[in-house]
């Protein structure tokens, strides 16, 4: 069983390796403009900056395999921003720093989050997610109107989770996972 655990791990790690390569995203500071540059997008993938409080203030979907733009920052307030690059399988978020000095990356404090993949077979929904910050990932399972109807945590490298709707209406259900600040939805229907 430990060995079946470290061949996934490893191939988890080669297959995420790909996924997202330090190379094809390059963030560099030129006076006050962040000078993005992408390498290997999907089309359909967006670069979104936003403010501390979640504020959009720049958002562009890549319709191209590579993607170059320049970000004027000099009418920003000083603060702390982050810069997105989603893909149907993960999210690189970059910090950047506006103060006195001017903008900075922080590369330090950048980081990635994978997001989960979701199967459905026949009443049971298995949803598997890589955390490599071994953070908690809660899981919440909410129906139509709202209401949660279970809940599980976990924080191991791979964590995966099978839901069993047998015992409930066919409908629509929702599931979120929250891992940090980030929580991503997924609206299923069954039945």
């Amino acid at each position: 069983m430990k060995n079946l655990l470290k061949v996934t791990v490893l191939v988890l790690a080669l297959v995420l390796g790909n996924t997202v390569n330090a190379k094809d995203i390059e963030v560099k500071v030129k006076k006050e403009q962040l000078v993005v540059s992408l390498e290997n997008t999907q089309e359909g993938s967006s670069l979104i900056l936003t403010d501390m409080s979640g504020e959009v203030l720049f958002k562009d979907t890549l319709m191209e395999s590579s993607y170059k733009k320049a970000l004027d920052l000099h009418s920003i307030p000083k603060g702390t921003y982050f810069l997105n690059f989603e893909k149907d399988d993960s999210i690189v978020t970059t910090v950047i720093s506006k103060d006195n000095n001017g903008v900075t990356v922080n590369k330090a404090s950048s980081k990635i989050f994978f997001k989960p993949f979701y199967k459905t077979l026949e009443d049971k929904v298995m949803v598997s997610f890589t955390n490599p910050g071994y953070e908690n990932a809660t899981f919440r399972v909410y129906d139509v109107d709202g209401n949660l109807m279970t809940t599980s945590t976990n924080n191991d490298l791979v964590v995966k989770k099978t839901f069993d709707f047998s015992e409930v209406p066919a409908g629509k259900y929702m599931i979120a996972l929250t891992v940090g600040d980030r929580t991503i939805t997924k609206t299923i229907t069954l039945g």
